[in-house]
């Protein structure tokens, strides 16, 4: 008490000023960690940036993979950029402001974060949004177009992006009710979406998982072995896809603590902020990530072809793509636009015995 009266502060004051500090930490906090995920998201960005120009941009699907990139990153900089605003400008209205009593100067901070609140929680949504259509594209081509793999995913998808433009409409009129009686709609819409967010990764990752475990016993069951070309197998894509979506649905599930209130006094206040800046980052990163792994698994293949001077399998069988389905081969080759054939054949007789697909025949 005798330290805050020599330095002319009220007690009100002083409490306001360590209110105030506790603001401006959690908002760098925020913007430091974002900003290391957005630097690593860079890299992702770069690398899938360069791996659809190795593929070139003949198709149309090509072309629509290089705006969706293009546009979670841009995305991604764009909400890092507010955030970076709106932390410097809360700086600026907490500290700098002298003709205004401190007292007010919370308003003002407050102010410029409603300013901005429907920009960030429309980029945050349909990122979110995009990013699950990814996670289900690529769900749909595993499963090699088949529709009722994909059913329950769209219709997660499709209510997520539904209470998306309620939440973002309620962000929009900020502060006043945009329609009569969607109060309490506004207050669940962000949950919603996030819940069916989640739901629509974890369901695809499930099925995917799915895939890989039913294509890892099917190797086992014709005993292939070893690893017969360069680069990454299907079953270490299928893999490294399952991996990281759990990994994405689990970043995700943290995110319900950014849902809860938490006093300024609480350590779990930071962590809440660290939480949602980092989630704005991973919206984007993780599709990309998924186009990376993708394309640079299509390049590996169709770049280095491998012939097989040895059997793999046990009683003169091997393994090959064979395009034309039909005769003998051993060399391993890939078409840009369509799945992957596993064929087994026997040595030297022109006649299929056994004709498996790959279980992640359209990755």
């Amino acid at each position: 008490m005798a330290s805050t009266s020599s330095s002319g502060l009220s007690e009100a004051d002083a409490l306001l000023l360590k209110s105030y500090g506790q603001i401006t930490i959690s908002d760098v906090l925020g913007i430091l960690f974002e900003g290391v995920f957005c630097g690593a998201y860079g890299i992702f960005f770069a690398l899938a940036v360069y791996s659809i120009h190795q593929r070139g941009f003949r198709t149309r699907r090509a072309m629509i993979m290089a705006l969706v990139v293009v546009y979670l990153y841009a995305a991604s900089i764009t909400a890092w950029a507010v955030d970076c605003y709106i932390a410097f400008k809360d700086i600026h209205s907490l500290y700098m402001t002298t003709e205004i009593p401190l007292p007010d100067r919370e308003d003002l901070a407050f102010d410029t974060f409603d300013k901005f609140v429907g920009v960030q929680e429309t980029i945050f949504v349909f990122n979110a949004i995009v990013a699950d259509a990814v996670v289900i594209w690529r769900t749909w081509a595993i499963y090699r177009g088949w529709i009722t793999a994909i059913v329950a995913p769209c219709v997660l998808l499709l209510t997520a992006f539904v209470f998306a433009l309620v939440d973002v409409t309620c962000s929009l009129y900020h502060g006043s009710t945009p329609l009569p009686g969607a109060a309490s709609v506004c207050l669940r819409s962000q949950k919603i979406v996030w819940a069916f967010s989640l739901a629509t990764n974890i369901v695809c990752t499930l099925f995917i998982a799915f895939k890989a475990w039913e294509h890892r016993k099917t190797m086992k069951h014709f005993n292939f072995s070893g690893k017969i070309y360069h680069g990454m197998s299907t079953e270490n894509i299928l893999s490294l896809l399952v991996e990281s979506g759990f990994i994405y649905s689990l970043l995700w599930t943290i995110q319900i603590i950014g849902y809860f209130d938490f006093d300024l006094n609480s350590p779990w206040y930071y962590i809440s902020t660290v939480v949602v800046r980092i989630g704005r980052q991973t919206t984007g990163m993780y599709p990309t990530l998924i186009i990376v792994i993708v394309n640079f698994k299509r390049t590996i293949w169709e770049e280095y072809p491998i012939t097989l001077s040895e059997p793999t399998v046990p009683n003169s069988l091997q393994w090959a793509v064979n395009t034309t389905r039909s005769g003998t081969t051993a060399t391993i080759n890939a078409r840009s636009e369509v799945g992957i054939h596993l064929d087994v054949i026997r040595e030297n007789s022109g006649i299929h015995t056994l004709d498996k697909q790959s279980a992640a025949a359209e990755i």
